[in-house]
């Protein structure tokens, strides 16, 4: 596990460093108007993404099982499961974003009629990212069943790369919020050749064939519904809280929300990665018959030590370079109301960043069920908050109700008690990156009155 993480965290400082480093360039080239635009495109395809229906984590999930029993029969039916449902619905929410465009763009009613027109160009160009983005991940999901970390982050971040330095480049000769979809279309498919050419390598020795059966069929449904509810709790908090704001305030403050919320969410991002292979490595665990608890226990208070740190130690470093930080993203900041704003969210993401390892401990524990409900719930609770506060208090209102998603540390506490970890012993394995995290929140509270 600790290899496939440090393959994670390498490909994902490069990708943070990308992602945080075109948000300010990207401002400066087309403005902070226009990068509200591109804001509500694109967070509306990243919506359609749900229509992956959970397939991703369920390829992840089963092949690490029939991997671990070595039965070749059960790892064809999942991929005919997996790989032809995806296509089938990949290819309907394409063609379904191309023909609903008009009637999308027309919610956001403080739209101009140029801006309108741009927003729905970008989307029926989205259908093509949809298509190329959502069979992408259940190829992913292969690599990660595979443990195949070190390819998936070369690719991964290869795609990054190629599209953040496209968005600029295309930004710098005068390109607006449809020609930067076009490049994301043009980059998508061909990353999807990229990761298909990589999952049949993978597969070449495993002599994979159209294979269907019905319990299996069944069971792989079962846990991608559950797994699928569970992702629209997530893209609730993190790409439809974009479309309520830029509904209820415009593109401009959609933009500085949007600029906000992207860096801070990074702690999150990045936290999660050296953990994520704990996924298909306690689920192949938990599969052997014999397993050790011991293990297993061992494995996720090693990982829940490793989150905490990232994660504290990184909204320590975003509180502490928070000016500078804000005078990089956002051209023009005269007063220190974004400062304020970007702290507030600072805090908000590095403490629910924290469920990173009870989120994946549930799903390879069989408790998807309840990782579900507390996402799903997260979700709503959160969105609520930032339409009330957006409503009632404008930008800090719509920061201040991300707080919601704070309710996920639930999905922590019960990947405890499945697992016997006591609460003593989490607290232990986290008590010097929370202290230290804690010494420079109350430094910056101070500093900024």
């Amino acid at each position: 596990m600790l290899k496939n993480g440090f393959y994670n965290v390498l490909g994902g400082t490069i990708r943070m460093g990308l992602s945080v480093l075109t948000i300010p360039l990207l401002i400066r080239f087309i403005g902070v108007k226009e990068y509200g635009l591109w804001t509500l495109a694109s967070s509306t395809v990243g919506i359609v993404t749900l229509a992956e229906a959970g397939l991703s984590v369920s390829t992840t999930v089963f092949l690490s099982r029939d991997l671990a029993n070595n039965d070749a029969d059960s790892l064809s039916q999942t991929l005919t499961v997996t790989v032809g449902t995806m296509l089938l619905l990949a290819t309907t929410a394409a063609i379904t974003l191309w023909i609903g465009a008009p009637k999308l763009v027309e919610l956001f009613g403080l739209l101009e009629r140029s801006q309108y027109i741009k927003a729905v160009q970008a989307l029926r160009i989205g259908g093509v990212v949809i298509w190329a983005q959502l069979l992408q991940k259940v190829i992913v999901g292969v690599e990660q069943a595979y443990q195949q970390y070190g390819v998936m982050n070369v690719l991964s971040t290869l795609q990054l790369a190629l599209i953040n330095l496209g968005l600029l480049l295309v930004a710098w000769f005068g390109g607006k919020t449809a020609e930067l979809m076009q490049w994301q279309a043009v980059i998508s498919v061909g990353m999807l050749v990229a990761h298909c050419w990589a999952g049949w390598i993978l597969l070449g020795q495993s002599k994979v064939h159209i294979a269907w059966e019905v319990g299996r069929g069944l069971a792989i449904a079962h846990y991608s519904l559950m797994t699928w509810m569970t992702s629209i709790g997530s893209v609730i908090f993190g790409q439809v809280d974009r479309l309520v704001v830029g509904a209820l305030l415009g593109t401009e403050k959609l933009g500085i929300y949007a600029a906000i919320t992207t860096i801070a969410r990074q702690i999150n991002t990045f936290s999660a990665l050296p953990v994520q292979p704990i996924l298909p490595s306690l689920s192949s665990e938990i599969e052997k018959k014999g397993n050790s608890h011991k293990k297993i226990k061992n494995q996720v208070i090693k990982a829940l030590q490793i989150n905490g740190i990232i994660a504290y130690s990184l909204g320590a470093i975003f509180l502490a370079f928070a000016p500078f930080i804000m005078e990089v993203m956002i051209p023009d900041v005269k007063d220190n109301n974004y400062i304020r704003e970007f702290n507030i969210a600072v805090i908000i993401y590095t403490l629910y960043s924290t469920n990173a390892v009870g989120y994946y401990t549930l799903l390879s524990a069989k408790a998807v069920k309840s990782c579900m409900l507390i996402v799903l719930a997260s979700g709503t609770i959160s969105l609520l908050s930032i339409s009330a506060g957006g409503w009632h208090f404008g930008l800090i209102g719509a920061i201040l109700g991300n707080a919601g998603y704070v309710f996920s540390f639930s999905l922590t506490l019960f990947a405890l008690n499945k697992i016997d970890v006591t609460i003593s012993e989490y607290a232990n394995s986290i008590k010097y990156p929370m202290a230290f995290f804690l010494l420079v929140l109350t430094w910056s509270i101070m500093n900024f009155l």
